[in-house]
């Protein structure tokens, strides 16, 4: 399995245009071409104008596969044209799954706000931190903020990333669970082990589409 993760930021003014565009033209034929949308997220705290979206696939052959039919279907082609000017900046990268990804969720519920992270790891210490995150810091957080979408490494594209993604019912219950994981006495066993492997840390805030389901 790899997922292509893709990051549009649009031009101010632009981005209600696009996701309303998008949701009525470009989304039903990428459905029928891609298959699997693991999240369709709009920002909403972070850098602004600025969707991502994720899409699964068997490996690179089926992306190409899939993609090349997608390009080759009048829809889309007509969906290019509608929407055409709109975006400031396009990037990708090919993700894997991390390890342990799938992540039962503890707390599954309805998708208010995500929180999307991503971490670059000191080069040559990737493994050594998805170690140590799977053996102190995924059951801590697994045990608090309950509701993982995703948890990627990079492929190609920029490397030494991992991509995860949580979702929350509000920003509120977000507060109140991620208070709860600082004050596990196992959370600081962690942050000492696997954050001095880390390069750099950031994250946005992002709802879901409204076109997006999350099994769809």
């Amino acid at each position: 399995m790899i997922v292509d993760v893709r990051t549009y930021t649009m031009h101010p003014g632009q981005l209600p245009a696009m996701v309303s565009g998008y949701g009525r033209s470009g989304y039903p034929v990428q459905k029928k071409h891609l298959g699997k949308c693991l999240g369709w997220f709009v920002a909403e705290v972070g850098v602004l104008n600025r969707v991502l979206h994720v899409w699964q696939y068997d490996d690179i052959a089926d992306r190409e596969r899939r993609r090349a039919a997608m390009a080759a279907d009048p829809d889309w082609i007509a969906y290019l044209a509608e929407a055409r000017g709109r975006a400031m900046l396009q990037e990708n990268k090919i993700m894997k799954p991390a390890p342990f990804f799938p992540i039962q969720n503890s707390k599954p519920g309805p998708i208010g706000i995500l929180d999307v992270r991503t971490y670059t790891v000191k080069h040559g210490a990737t493994a050594d931190f998805l170690k140590a995150y799977a053996e102190n810091g995924l059951p801590v957080q697994q045990k608090h903020l309950g509701h993982n979408v995703g948890y990627f490494v990079s492929d190609i594209g920029p490397l030494n990333q991992v991509l995860h993604i949580w979702a929350y019912p509000s920003v509120e219950e977000r507060a109140r669970r991620r208070q709860a994981m600082n004050e596990d006495p196992q959370w600081p066993v962690y942050l000492e082990r696997g954050t001095a492997l880390l390069q750099s840390m950031e994250n946005s805030l992002m709802v879901p589409a409204p076109f997006w389901q999350p099994n769809g």
